[in-house]
């Protein structure tokens, strides 16, 4: 079997400071594409910049990224400055030509992990100092509102770390979305909810798992949910995986589990663990850590190995295609 290309972000916080400023120091990103055979290096993707207006940044601390066959194209959000509202999503094509600005600056908050629904032609991305899940077209247009968590202009309820939404994931055949609310860091108040994706009126949440460490990223494959988990040792820093119910709104025990948990660890001991994607055709999972390391996890052998790794680089968002 041909390999593929893992397309990964690295936020250029783990690169040496010297002298620079904030300003400098969070405009450092890159976008890698590294070949799954073992022993690739990184080669880093050079945007063309020269359609995008002055003074925007297509690369302000990335976090999530997708692609999609479709448009034959890489999408991925900036969250800028956290406090700030002036979040956005670009996409390019993979040889980094054509950068376009789908969600421009301030058209979203806090923009973390991304996914896409390839049937529906839909980006759908967590928010989350916006507290909320959104989704838009392709092209950036129709963009909705679909769970709010509370009022991003209300500093208390922003400051409330339960109500920040993080990974997102989306499935057709539950005709559900799936994303996580990661709470305070390592405190083991994450929570992973889902609900309807069509709606003629306000979606109420579906809460699948609660007193998480730390859950960010997700993917639905089949009848599993699958997570990374960024908390505390020995439940965080994991990657794990939940059985579904037919419906894919319940969460069934698990056989085999530690400490009477109900869904299975599979992989252990990262270094924050951020990003995943799932390859089923190569029976792998791929892991992204903000240590500076990618790895992979056989679904058949359940073996973890490291697949690239660079002490200098903070990586967050995967997609392999």
């Amino acid at each position: 079997m041909s390999s593929k290309k893992i397309i990964a972000l690295d936020n250029g916080l783990g690169k040496p400071l010297g002298t620079l400023s904030f300003a400098g120091i969070v405009t450092r990103p890159e976008i890698l594409s590294i070949d799954t055979k073992k022993g690739s290096s990184a080669q880093p993707l050079t945007l063309d910049l020269a359609g995008t207006p002055k003074g925007d940044h297509p690369l302000l601390l990335v976090d999530g990224i997708t692609w999609s066959p479709k448009t034959q194209r890489i999408y991925w959000t900036n969250m800028g400055i956290p406090t700030s509202n002036d979040g956005s999503i670009y996409s390019s094509r993979l040889d980094g030509s054509d950068v376009q600005a789908v969600v421009p600056a301030g058209g979203v908050h806090t923009p973390k992990q991304l996914t896409i629904d390839n049937e529906a032609s839909r980006l759908y991305f967590s928010d989350r100092e916006g507290l909320r899940v959104m989704s838009c077209a392709l092209d950036g247009s129709d963009i909705q509102v679909l769970i709010t968590t509370g009022d991003w202009r209300d500093e208390a309820q922003t400051t409330d770390q339960t109500k920040w939404c993080v990974g997102i994931t989306v499935s057709h055949e539950n005709g559900l979305f799936y994303w996580t609310q990661k709470g305070p860091s390592k405190a083991g108040r994450g929570r992973i909810f889902c609900a309807p994706i069509e709606s003629s009126g306000p979606r109420t949440p579906i809460l699948l798992l609660d007193r998480l460490p730390e859950p960010i990223d997700l993917e639905v494959h089949g009848d599993h949910l699958y997570w990374t988990d960024r908390g505390e040792l020995p439940f965080g820093n994991t990657l794990n995986r939940a059985n579904l119910n037919s419906s894919g709104t319940e969460v069934l025990q698990a056989e085999n589990t530690p400490a009477g948990l109900k869904y299975q660890v599979l992989a252990q001991n990262f270094d924050e663990a951020i990003g995943l994607s799932l390859v089923p055709e190569l029976k792998k999972i791929y892991v992204s850590d903000l240590g500076g390391s990618i790895w992979s996890y056989d679904m058949d052998t359940s073996v973890k190995e490291l697949h690239f790794q660079d002490k200098d680089r903070g990586f967050t968002g995967i997609v392999v295609i």
